[in-house]
């Protein structure tokens, strides 16, 4: 029963990765009336190739991450094919509604690349906290472009270049999943100034920059943005109080 439900959950990756490599690169084929810009979707390949590289290596913890960060810049660039070519005509395209529903399928992946570790058993305690912290970060990146895909919906008023900057800052956070990943790689000893560092980007550049784009959204374009202001919130104090625990704690060099 664990092999077939490790192999199920292997042959889901790979078809939720394809799936959405595909409707991403839809988005401007549509919108231009030409299918050679499905080509886009080949941004996700060299993630693809090393997934399969990996299963036939022996698809360890470690070996996953270099596939999630390969993952990520193929998001990264699909997200900016999207916005860059049919960013002002989506409702042309499938539309805004099923891009959220394409972006939502980012945090299942992660969650399913590092369950399905040979490896999973040695390192439970290091996935149940990167499953945790990164699927929530994911969330908060995606809902961050929602709020422009609503926009678009809905009229808020809500400055293009305001737009722009947040969707910017989505893929910022994307990269920055790739630190704690980095941080856990079963062959490095934690550093302390390391995660230190990580905890105050993580701070400035993700949930405190959300909160303060989430505040000017919801005062100045009445824009309900209440959950996640409070998600930013706790995020904040976390690192903060993870800051403290490293401080003190003797599993850092």
């Amino acid at each position: 029963m664990a092999s077939f439900l490790l192999s199920l959950g292997r042959f889901v990756f790979i078809a939720l990765m394809v799936t959405q490599s595909l409707l991403l690169a839809s988005y401007p084929a549509k919108y231009k009336d030409n299918s050679d810009w499905l080509g886009v979707s080949s941004s996700f390949a060299p993630s693809l190739i090393a997934w399969v590289v990996v299963l036939f290596k022996k698809a360890k913890l470690r070996r996953l991450f270099c596939v999630w960060g390969l993952y990520v810049l193929g998001l990264i660039t699909s997200i900016g094919f999207v916005f860059g070519v049919a960013g002002d005509g989506l409702e042309k395209t499938l539309g805004p509604i099923f891009l959220k529903g394409t972006l939502c399928v980012t945090p299942i992946l992660l969650l399913l690349l590092l369950n399905t570790a040979s490896d999973r058993k040695e390192h439970k305690d290091v996935i149940s906290k990167l499953c945790f912290q990164l699927a929530m970060d994911l969330f908060d990146a995606v809902e961050m472009i929602d709020i422009v895909l609503d926009e678009k919906e809905h009229n808020y008023g809500i400055p293009k270049g305001f737009g722009i900057a947040m969707i910017v800052l989505a893929c910022i956070s994307f990269v920055l999943t790739l630190w704690p990943m980095v941080e856990n790689d079963p062959r490095r000893t934690p550093k302390r100034r390391t995660a230190i560092a990580r905890n105050v980007v993580e701070i400035v550049m993700v949930n405190g920059a959300f909160l303060i784009i989430r505040l000017v959204i919801v005062f100045k374009y009445k824009k309900d943005e209440s959950i996640f202001i409070a998600k930013n919130i706790i995020a904040i104090i976390l690192s903060f109080l993870e800051i403290r625990e490293i401080r003190t704690s003797d599993d850092y060099m």
